[in-house]
């Protein structure tokens, strides 16, 4: 096994160079690339070479764009390239115009993109209402497709920056906020509502009232509930 070993390390790393083979004076097999008395040349086998196949790559072919004897043109009214949106719930509304109008009897639809993926499925509008939008820079496009998924005209594609409040300064609704600082004790978990009586709003945070039903003009003035006017006889 080992003089095979020998052997195979000889032939891989002589191309050209001719192998002896003799046998020593313990009976031993000896391989060598120089002769040597009593050395048997070895006929060796020609080497054997591997020519690999072309690397084929995967490519997704693009949507299949053919000839538009439809559209005129295609492109994005609101938002504006590099407008700046400030909605808290992440709500961007895409429209587009189209000229002239989609034919829906043919089939045509819309597909909307953000950031280079579908925004949701096809649509027979030209506008879209995309939400949840994470804070930062996001890429708007837009084509207009026939039934069998081919690409009739493309909107120019835009950037919009949209701006959220931060997670950090969400004001936890489990916690009561102080409606009066200089009442402590009325609290409420709706900052909206500025009344104790949660079905009643009070235009001045400042006025209080035992009673939900009257406003009185004077914090430090409590109204009594009136009496009646006694009924004519």
């Amino acid at each position: 096994m080992k003089q095979l070993l020998i052997l195979l390390v000889l032939i891989t790393c002589t191309v050209q160079a001719e192998i002896y083979k003799s046998q020593n004076a313990k009976g031993e097999w000896v391989y060598s690339d120089k002769p040597s008395p009593q050395a048997e040349r070895m006929k060796l086998p020609p080497l054997s070479t591997y020519t690999p196949l072309p690397l084929r790559t995967s490519v997704t072919p693009p949507p299949k764009a053919i000839k538009n004897d439809f559209y005129t043109s295609f492109s994005f009214v609101k938002p504006v390239n590099e407008e700046t949106l400030r909605n808290n719930l992440g709500i961007v509304m895409a429209e587009t115009k189209l000229v002239p109008a989609l034919k829906n009897k043919l089939k045509h639809r819309i597909q909307f993109y953000l950031d280079n993926e579908p925004n949701g499925p096809v649509v027979a509008a030209t506008a879209v209402t995309m939400s949840n939008l994470d804070r930062g820079a996001h890429t708007l496009s837009a084509r207009v497709v026939d039934k069998a998924g081919n690409t009739l005209i493309s909107a120019a594609s835009i950037t919009v920056h949209v701006k959220r409040e931060s997670k950090l300064n969400v004001i936890d609704d489990a916690v009561p906020v102080p409606l009066y600082p200089a009442n402590p004790n009325i609290k409420i978990k709706n900052p909206n509502i500025r009344s104790p009586n949660p079905n009643i709003l009070s235009p001045n945070p400042n006025i209080l009232s035992p009673n939900p039903n009257i406003l009185s003009p004077n914090s430090n003035i409590i109204t009594p509930p009136q009496p009646r006017p006694a009924g004519r006889p």
